[in-house]
């Protein structure tokens, strides 16, 4: 073989050889990005990694995540609080609690190991990480629901003892003896200043008890301080004492003397030892009357019929227009009845029917008195403010007057108080004597019924009053009383003569009811 073929073969081996070394050279550059790719792109956690202890090497995101199920459920093992309220205890679980784990974020973390670097820094990593390990740990945030709030509210309401309010009831007074109604002679304020208060004497009060309970809204911001330090465990339920919210001052404040008026039976006729049974047997009656708003008071429905057989004594009472006095079951109780009326007005009070008497009385100023006859003419008034009102009448025998008081809310804002005035607008003077003729009498005996009476006219107001200013001035009405010229009654034929020989009446009837006692 020449010289020449020898280096031809020769070239043609060095190129084959060279060739033949690139080639293998890029398949080995080929093959190391293939496995560099492979460790990159890999789906699973490297070997050596340990989330929250436990081994996820070569597990996917779900495996991984299926795995640290109860690892997660073991972190909050704790969450939780157990109340205690005295002998008594509540759970408060996880569902009272939103929690969220950061998981995810960890293993995101955990899965990134190793994703970046040529081969042999990956495989370095690789064989790191499986050596020493790597771990991560993860966490959770908590907070309470609106469950552990229901739940803590659900506790305060079985365990909290509510308080009681403060009340009050119409002081029951003991049996007068003398009438069988309640007595109510001499009630008023003692002399040695023992009360000070008529409310005191009217109504007994009862303070309220303090109850007993947790601060719901206090547990509840104890429990969240508590989630925010995840602080887990026993949370002791202080008791506080819980005041009643109506005490007697409170309820003082919204019951309140109104008006009270009072009138005198201490001279004339007026103290009459039946007359007084009778007045006495009325305010008994009427004393402690409790009318709700917009109820009607009926004199006579609450006092009741005045009869002989019903316990009534006869005393005078105003006859034959104001002209004369009998005496009549239950006599002087008008002067009950107006009474009531001065308190009624001057507590601001609706006025259903008032009727005055035919004629004028010394017990009251004129145009603020208010009669009242069995079956025939009634006093009736109404409640009409918001709240219950309290009548009591009494007797003062030391004094010998009469009392009215009612009680109820407080004026508004715009008067503390009524005054009332009468004023005379007319005199009406008697018209001339006049002369009745009476078949029982003879010539020339005679007997006067009655003398001159003269009569008048007044207008009654109501004087509204803040402090010592008049804020307003109301007519309440108007009340005419008759006029009576003198009557005498004559016999038959009377001629105008002097009249010398009084026919003497009460011995008349004297012996009329002497005649029938023998028969």
């Amino acid at each position: 073989m020449s010289i020449g073929g020898i280096v031809a073969i020769s070239l043609l081996i060095v190129v084959l050889v060279l060739g033949g070394t690139a080639l293998f050279l890029r398949l080995d550059e080929q093959h190391k990005e293939e496995k560099r790719q492979a460790i990159i792109t890999s789906d699973v956690f490297r070997e050596g990694v340990a989330v929250q202890g436990v081994e996820v090497g070569g597990m996917d995101r779900a495996q991984a995540q299926a795995a640290l199920a109860d690892a997660e459920q073991a972190l909050i093992a704790d969450v939780g609080f157990t109340f205690v309220a005295g002998d008594k205890t509540y759970t408060a679980d996880k569902s009272c609690f939103d929690i969220a784990f950061n998981t995810e974020s960890v293993l995101d973390t955990a899965m990134g190991l190793a994703r970046d670097g040529d081969l042999e820094t990956l495989e370095a990593m690789l064989e790191d990480i499986k050596t020493n390990g790597r771990a991560y740990a993860i966490d959770y945030t908590v907070e309470p629901n609106a469950k552990l709030g229901a739940l803590i509210d659900s506790i305060a309401a079985e365990v909290n003892v509510t308080p009681t309010e403060a009340t009050f009831t119409v002081k029951q007074l003991p049996t007068n003896p003398n009438n069988g109604e309640q007595d109510i002679r001499d009630i008023g304020l003692p002399a040695d200043g023992s009360v000070t208060d008529l409310r005191d004497l009217r109504f007994d009060f009862a303070e309220g008890t303090p109850g007993r309970g947790v601060d719901a809204e206090a547990a509840l911001t104890t429990a969240k301080e508590r989630t925010a330090a995840k602080q887990f465990g026993t949370i002791e339920l202080a008791f506080a004492e819980i005041p009643p919210t109506v005490t007697i001052e409170t309820l003082k404040q919204h019951l309140v003397l109104r008006a009270s008026s009072m009138t005198s039976f201490g001279k004339g006729h007026y103290d009459r030892a039946e007359r007084v049974f009778n007045i006495t047997k009325a305010t008994g009656r009427i004393y402690g009357t409790v009318l709700q708003p917009g109820e009607i008071f009926s004199a006579n429905t609450v006092i009741g019929d005045r009869t002989e057989k019903g316990g009534w004594q006869l005393a005078p009472a105003v006859i034959e227009g104001g002209a004369a006095t009998e005496d009549q079951a239950g006599g002087g109780v008008c002067q009950v009845s107006t009474t009531m009326y001065l308190s009624v007005l001057k507590s601001d009070m609706k006025v259903e029917y008032r009727r005055a008497h035919s004629q004028q009385l010394s017990y009251v100023d004129g145009g603020l008195d208010a009669t009242i006859n069995t079956g025939t003419i009634d006093f009736t008034w109404s409640n009409s403010s918001s709240a219950p009102v309290y009548v009591f009448t009494w007797v003062d025998t030391k004094a010998k007057t009469i009392h009215c008081e009612i009680y109820g809310e407080p004026f508004p804002d715009t008067f503390d108080s009524i005054e009332l005035k009468s004023e005379l607008l007319e005199t009406l003077a008697p018209a001339p004597t006049s002369y009745i003729t009476a078949s029982y009498l003879t010539a020339p005996y005679w007997w006067k019924n009655n003398g001159a009476i003269t009569g008048h006219v007044y207008q009654s107001y109501a004087i509204y009053k803040l402090g010592d200013n008049v804020v307003e001035k109301r007519p309440i009405a108007k009340t005419t009383y008759n006029q009576h010229p003198e009557r005498i009654y004559v016999w038959p034929g009377y001629d105008g003569s002097p009249l010398l020989s009084e026919f003497d009446q009460t011995a008349y009837y004297q012996a009329l009811k002497k005649a029938a006692n023998q028969n």
